[in-house]
């Protein structure tokens, strides 16, 4: 039977075409799923959470292959780990952790970087044949030692006087940004001095009216009726943002 593997890379339209390549070479009883391969150059956080929003979607079996990997070639280690029933294969960088935290209580073990691996290619030729590997029924345990992964998480909002403190983990092609509150805020909030409208669909704002509503995603975004959320309040992934309770608003 077939089996799934997702890939998700900041790499763009030419270089996962060879991490399947690798693959196919050894199996043609795969299905290749591309969760993103536009994720912005180097940006770890970005790719997990486009990981952790997608992995959940899919049964289990799959394998998901993730490379966002700024320390390709470096003394950083490679990853399979096991979580509710699937697999995630890429480097050690916390990439792979909210997903499969999300899934289960993760087990995470060491891949080896063979000697004739490219020192700027590990997604071809350290990742993709882990993949291959799984695909063929090896158990992740058997790729080399148990070790505690890096661990990466969005952080938590913060209820202060004023408001909520919260972060941007991501900004989609909309210019949505979506932050790391678990809920839209049950009080009416205003950023940067804007009223954002409380909404369950983004149409429920008026036409470029700001607003916050609870993603698809499960986490809190900022939004903007046929417009840009990130352009209007210039944000940023990173950015922490004060959303300030209209009630102690002067």
């Amino acid at each position: 039977m077939s089996r799934i593997i997702t890939l998700l890379t900041d790499f763009g339209s030419f270089y996962p075409a060879q991490m399947k390549g690798v693959i196919l070479q050894r199996t043609r009883e795969v299905i290749f799923v591309d969760i993103a391969h536009d994720i912005p150059p180097q940006q770890v956080r970005m790719g997990a959470f486009a990981l952790l929003a997608s992995a959940p979607q899919f049964p289990p079996g799959t394998i998901h292959l993730a490379v966002v990997d700024p320390g390709v070639g470096t003394e950083r280690r490679g990853l399979v780990v096991e979580s509710g029933g699937h697999l995630f294969v890429g480097p050690d960088n916390g990439l792979l952790m909210p997903a499969a935290r999300a899934l289960g209580t993760p087990r995470a073990f060491s891949i080896p970087t063979p000697d004739c691996a490219s020192s700027t290619f590990h997604g071809r030729d350290v990742f993709a044949p882990a993949a291959a590997d799984l695909i063929f029924g090896r158990e992740p345990e058997s790729m080399g030692p148990a070790v505690e992964p890096v661990d990466l998480d969005f952080g938590v909002a913060r209820r202060t006087e004023r408001g909520l403190e919260a972060k941007v983990i991501f900004v989609d092609r909309f210019g949505n940004a979506v932050t790391n509150l678990r809920e839209a805020p049950p009080f009416p909030v205003r950023l940067q001095g804007r009223s954002l409208v409380r909404a369950r669909t983004y149409a429920d704002a008026g036409p470029i009216e700001p607003l916050i509503t609870l993603g698809s995603h499960g986490f809190a975004e900022i939004a903007v009726n046929g417009g840009r959320a990130a352009d209007l309040f210039g944000l940023a992934p990173g950015d922490r943002i004060l959303l300030e309770e209209e009630s102690c608003s002067e």
